[in-house]
């Protein structure tokens, strides 16, 4: 195909394109003219992923070179190769310097949480930047005062394992590296939104069921339910 074909399938300018290829981001197409290169469908893999990583995933472009990188590198597994995405994507969080007083709580924290999770049997990287997230947030919690224990981050974990295992489950089903990471990068951006929602919504419904619609004493007469309402609106 020919770079406007290539354009028009991949859902990027022409320009884009072009830019994508000075950036060593998509591969030389094969010269036909002195101003004409071909371009095959590993290319159209290529552009999508690329676009995938700096449009949905939010990386600049040399976190995609790095993806690229070690997707194209075969001293690296599948679990590298989709790993390094997600990696990228964050959340970022950084310990406290050394020297700060709080880099101890930092430390005995990061370690609790690890523990919570490989006690469970999960295989995680000290390295992963979610393991480092999550220790910022629980310290966060326990800061102000709020639950943040062992056993609190555990039922969370208890929960979401099982979506990511559903999710890898999809994932599977493209044996290509480059759709593979694709898929990787829009189910961990694109879903996130959704599980948040979902929890909201969730909130709302256990908050109406214990306050607004609680359940009837054991001697009531069980009333019909009635229609939810909104919230009522601070505006």
């Amino acid at each position: 195909m020919r770079l406007s074909e290539l354009s028009d399938r991949g859902g990027v300018s022409v320009a884009t394109v072009k830019y994508y290829l000075r950036e060593g981001l998509l591969p030389p197409g094969t010269p036909v003219t002195a101003r004409q290169s071909e371009y095959g469908e590993e290319h159209l893999r290529r552009l999508r992923l690329v676009r995938a990583l700096l449009t949905v995933g939010g990386m600049t472009i040399q976190q995609a070179r790095d993806v690229l990188a070690v997707s194209d590198d075969p001293a690296f597994g599948r679990h590298e190769r989709v790993g390094i995405a997600q990696y990228m994507l964050g959340p970022q969080a950084s310990p406290p310097d050394s020297s700060d007083p709080e880099r101890a709580l930092w430390d005995e924290t990061f370690a609790e949480m690890r523990g919570v999770l490989t006690g469970m049997g999960w295989r995680v990287f000290d390295e992963a930047p979610a393991l480092a997230a999550l220790t910022r947030a629980v310290l966060t919690l326990r800061e102000l005062g709020y639950r943040g224990g062992a056993d609190d981050i555990r039922r969370y974990a208890e929960v979401m394992h099982p979506i990511a295992a559903e999710e890898y489950e999809v994932m599977a089903e493209y044996p290509v590296l480059e759709e593979a990471i694709e898929a990787a990068v829009a189910y961990t951006v694109l879903y996130e939104p959704i599980l948040l929602s979902l929890r909201r919504l969730a909130h709302e419904d256990v908050s109406a069921h214990l306050y607004r619609y609680p359940s009837p004493g054991p001697d009531s007469a069980p009333d019909p339910d009635p229609e939810p309402e909104p919230p009522i609106s601070s505006s």
